[in-house]
């Protein structure tokens, strides 16, 4: 270069971005280096260009017998939680009736067999210990994936999506903890009575372990297959010791969970779910209601879940409760 060329101004040799004829990945890496901090460059990168991870949740349902209100009271629990789930979670039922929700798109089916169920019951027919054989069946074959069980009594109140959270902090959830057994009275208290103190599976049962409501069962991929495992080792050692209660199901898989996730710990789910274990009539009366409106007036599944969408079934709940209770006053 003479000592007559001119020096050019530093700013006019920088890149000016011309984001119309540039393509998008060199604006990203080429020009935006020179005019971008690189913290801000890190960002685009990692929140632009790497896709989000979601973390998938199966939700699991259970029925089996002939009744029709059974069936119907898991098709709206079904409803309810599909109108609040995420899109990429998942609905199973395990049922011996497959035909009946075979043209309910939502949900996939798994076939029950009468010997199956029958298996399950085991040698004391136990019915409750065909729900403990169905979450252990269905988290054997999807051991990768965190699993919900819900009851065919329970209903969705609301979006649910901080359950995936808590799973993968090393959380169990359920629907409720019902308290200390120490202060229970008849059955449970019984319970108590017959276990306090002793070791089954391997557990020696205590104070730190508090009866919880299992209408709704949420558990890590992690340790899904050992928590189920260790829920039939217990159901099965309460059984043989001549544990008399008929909940026994729900303490054996509230001590399995509380003892094989990684926290130790169980967390609540009733502000999300209801449970209507205890007002089953006034709740079977609305549900045949509402499935009989929709028969008809032709109401699509579409318009079932926006319905269901719209119901505030808090007060509806406490509706039925109250009605429940002058039906009692009245009989």
């Amino acid at each position: 270069m003479g000592k007559d060329t001119p020096i050019l101004p530093l700013r006019i040799l920088i890149p000016v971005p011309v984001p119309v004829i540039v393509p998008v990945p060199v604006i990203v890496f080429v020009i935006v280096p020179v005019i971008v901090p690189v913290p801000v460059i890190v960002f685009v990168i990692v929140f632009v260009f790497v896709p989000v991870i979601v973390i998938v949740m199966n939700l699991l349902f259970f029925v089996v017998g002939p009744a029709p209100i059974l069936h119907m009271q898991a098709m709206y629990a079904i409803r309810t939680a599909y109108a609040h789930a995420r899109p990429d979670d998942r609905l199973y039922i395990l049922t011996d009736a497959p035909a009946l929700y075979a043209s309910l798109p939502i949900v996939t089916v798994l076939p029950l067999t009468a010997e199956e169920i029958s298996r399950w019951k085991g040698d004391q027919g136990y019915f409750f210990r065909v729900k403990i054989n169905a979450i252990r069946k269905f988290v054997a074959a999807h051991p990768d994936e965190d699993v919900m069980f819900m009851d065919s009594d329970t209903y969705c109140i609301q979006d649910f999506s901080g359950i995936p959270a808590l799973l993968s902090q090393g959380y169990g959830v359920m629907h409720l903890d019902e308290g200390s057994m120490e202060q229970m009275k008849g059955q449970s208290g019984e319970m108590w009575q017959q276990t306090c103190g002793k070791t089954f599976a391997g557990i020696t049962i205590g104070l730190q372990h508090h009866m919880w409501n299992s209408g709704i069962v949420a558990i890590p991929a992690a340790n899904a297959v050992t928590v189920m495992d260790k829920a039939l080792e217990l159901c099965d050692a309460f059984l043989a010791a001549g544990v008399t209660c008929f909940n026994l199901e729900q303490w054996a898989v509230a001590i399995a969970l509380q003892e094989e996730v990684r926290q130790h710990t169980i967390r609540e789910a009733h502000r999300l779910f209801g449970h209507y274990w205890h007002h089953k009539y006034v709740w079977c009366e609305y549900i045949t209601r509402f499935f009989t409106y929709s028969y008809a007036y032709g109401r699509t599944l579409e318009q079932e879940l926006e319905a269901i969408r719209h119901t505030h079934h808090r007060s509806l709940a406490r509706k039925l409760a109250i009605k429940r209770t002058l039906l009692k006053l009245l009989h």
